[in-house]
């Protein structure tokens, strides 16, 4: 994999997607890639990377799914019971999650947005310590939103897509995945809507990924 040695921006084509999300199971839980199982992202994301996972409202809108936070310093988040925005001081290597913003899309949002967020840091820290260089006085962190933020630069655009596409091969990890499909034979979504049904309670992920991971992996 090769970096923009400028920012230090990775560059991560689709097709090592799967190469990377394997390299992050095998750095943090290996025994994912042996055996089909729902992967405990929120203790791979706290107890192997070390990272401050919190929950937190971030936005009126509902629309900020998570945050990763790269340098210490203010940020600003949402309080709902006042109405108002606030600032407040987090620590870098803090991954903040909108509890309402993940329940608003389906029901393996959360799981998926925590998988993003550990993307960023597992993948872009360095391009975010550039940033403490280059951009000094400008707040090291990334808002993933629930659709693109139109003012994303080309930077951001690449590091969010490349957070899309590996995060949920990490819950799906290729090689059991596969074992999984094949086993339950699946021919097509309106056919196999239970079966597709239990894969996602098995991974612990929505039912739209499987159906997604499906198709990525030649099995519809």
């Amino acid at each position: 994999m090769d970096y923009n040695m400028e920012t230090l921006l990775p560059y991560i084509p689709p097709s090592e997607y799967d190469k990377v999300a394997t390299d992050f199971l095998e750095t943090y839980y290996p025994d994912a890639l042996n055996k089909p199982q729902a992967i405990p992202i929120m203790d791979i994301v706290k107890d192997g990377m070390k990272l401050d996972l919190k929950f937190v409202c971030l936005s009126e809108e509902v629309d900020i799914l998570g945050m990763t936070i790269f340098d210490d310093g203010l940020v600003e988040i949402y309080n709902p019971e006042d109405g108002l925005y606030e600032t407040q001081f987090f620590k870098k290597k803090t991954v903040l999650i909108d509890p309402e913003a993940v329940k608003k899309t389906n029901i393996g949002c959360r799981n998926n947005t925590i998988a993003h967020e550990a993307v960023h840091w597992y993948k872009h820290r360095m391009y975010y310590k550039m940033q403490k260089y280059s951009l000094p006085k400008k707040a090291k962190y990334c808002k993933c939103n629930i659709n693109d933020f139109p003012y994303m630069n080309e930077d951001e655009s690449i590091m969010e897509s490349q957070a899309v596409g590996i995060a949920p091969r990490i819950l799906m990890p290729k090689k059991p995945f596969i074992e999984v499909a094949k086993a339950y034979d699946i021919k097509s979504v309106e056919d196999n809507w239970r079966e597709i049904s239990e894969i996602a309670q098995l991974f612990d992920v929505s039912k739209q990924s499987v159906r997604i991971r499906l198709q990525e992996c030649d099995l519809l």
